[in-house]
């Protein structure tokens, strides 16, 4: 199942399987390279702070007793040594800093609800933009300080890769069809030039 520090809608489900013996395997415990990026926010989740998101991601997820294995993709021998020396360790995370650290995510999650539910009412956009995409790469920014992460992820928009199903923010013409349909009333046009400002390349 997947399941990190960003998606825990699993959480129950992980529980659910181990109390009917089931051996539980976990996918995307970085949150599928996202939190692999450095995030100052997220490694002081912890008073000794960690060496890297990255770590801390993974200390979380082997944290939960009723998580067997974690499929952590690894790209060179130093994410394979990182890896390694943190899944070695016994006793990952006390149940004081795990709960800690769960009340700062939600706080985080409703944090990033404040600028899109993800509700989708926006959608379709007549220019081809994906809203709610484009400002949950912003929201890994603005919430969870994962810039550079962010930031690779809007260029990939830009660049128009095939598996991207959006056109990038700065497409809007500014027609205002999204913010009709918004049932918070977001200003969405605002909120769209300041994700392409703020995330686009640097020239």
């Amino acid at each position: 199942m997947q399941y990190n520090l960003l998606d825990r809608s699993n959480e129950e489900n992980i529980a659910y399987a181990k109390s009917k013996g089931l051996g539980v395997v976990i996918m995307g415990p970085v949150g599928g390279g996202r939190l692999g990026a450095p995030s100052e926010k997220i490694q002081g989740l912890l008073k000794n702070k960690p060496a890297s998101t990255a770590e801390m991601a993974l200390r979380f997820v082997l944290a939960n007793e009723n998580v067997d294995i974690a499929l952590s993709g690894m790209g060179d021998l130093k994410m394979l040594d990182e890896n390694f020396e943190v899944a070695s360790r016994t006793g990952h995370l006390t149940e004081e800093e795990l709960a800690h650290i769960k009340k700062m995510m939600e706080e985080n999650k409703k944090h990033a609800q404040l600028y899109c539910t993800g509700c989708n009412y926006c959608k379709p956009c007549p220019q081809g933009i994906d809203i709610p995409y484009l400002f949950e790469i912003m929201n890994r920014h603005r919430v969870y300080e994962l810039t550079e992460h962010a930031k690779s992820a809007y260029k990939e928009v830009i660049n128009g890769w095939s598996w991207i199903k959006s056109a990038d923010a700065s497409k809007c013409v500014e027609c205002g069809a999204c913010e009709e349909k918004c049932p918070q009333k977001l200003p969405i046009i605002q909120q769209l030039k300041d994700t392409h400002a703020t995330l686009k390349p640097q020239s």
